[in-house]
Parts: C-alpha cells; structure tokens; sequence
C-alpha cells in the first residue's frame, strides 16, 4: 500500500509538471519579430516584487547586448508589462503565472510597430526561487520572439559588465 501511494504522487507531480508544457506550431523567421532591439523597460503593478521586475530588466539587457544583426533592421525600444502575476502552492513547490503584453516601439517616432501578449507559468520547489525562474520564463518568450540572442551563462559571470 505504501508503494501504491507513492507511485501515485509520483504520478501525480509528474502530469503537473507536463500540464505547463505547451507545444506550439513551429515557425521560421517568417513568424519572428526581427528588429535591432536597443533597450527595454520592466513595467508592473506595484504589488509585483521588484526581484521580479529586476531580474527580468538584468537577463533582457544581457540579451540585447548579446545580439548582433547581419541587416540592418528597424530600431526600437521593448517595454514589458506585467499584467497579472499570480503565485500558488503545491503539494511540493509553488507555481507561478504571469500575464505578459510585448510592445515594440520605434527609435525615432515612438510608434508602436509590434506587439505581443503571452502567459508564462512555472513550477518550482525552492519557494525562495520562483521569481527567479518565472523570470527566466519570461526573458525565455521575448528572446524567441524577438530573435534575440542568448548569452552564455558562463560569459554573463565572468564578465558582469561585459555581456
């Protein structure tokens, strides 16, 4: 009977953790968003963490500074909001959700030339580290929308200022 139950915990944390996976269809460049991405802003409500907020602002900068384009491309400035930030408790962790809107304003006019909305949800056990990785989430959507570069992990430590 012991065994019985923890399988179906097992079981269970298991269907949890493929409940946040979404298989979406896969698209080439044609469906990327391919501008020169000069700077972005973090925006919330003020009841989101300012980790959260911060984090997000630190991994997208070392994204923009990390991109190189072959062509020249549109200039514009991301501002990201957050519009919704939920977290819940887990049998073991904590889950965490965000509402996301992507806006792509243009260098010279100002004019919002792109836009997108998206949901990014984790699951974590180390409840010290769930901004962290719905961060992480986050940066994660932009940079494949946007077509941005992902900096080596190894290169943003040893050279902070660098990257």
């Amino acid at each position: 009977m012991h065994h019985s139950l923890k399988r179906l915990g097992i079981v269970l944390l298991a269907s949890l953790a493929l409940m946040s996976f979404r298989l979406e269809p896969e698209a080439g460049d044609g469906g990327k968003l391919l501008y020169d991405v000069r700077g972005a802003f973090v925006a919330a409500k003020p009841d989101v963490s300012p980790e959260l907020m911060q984090s997000i602002h630190y991994h997208m900068s070392n994204a923009i500074k990390s991109t190189t384009r072959d062509q020249t491309r549109p200039r514009v400035v991301l501002t990201i909001r957050l519009l919704a930030v939920t977290k819940g408790s887990l049998i073991l962790g904590e889950r965490a959700s965000a509402r996301v809107v992507v806006r792509a304003a243009a260098v010279q006019t100002g004019e919002v030339v792109a836009e997108t909305s998206f949901t990014a949800t984790v699951l974590g056990i180390d409840k010290s580290m769930i901004d962290q990785e719905l961060a992480t989430g986050i940066v994660e959507r932009v940079v494949s929308e946007f077509s941005l570069d992902r900096p080596s992990p190894l290169a943003t430590a040893l050279f902070p200022g660098k990257f």
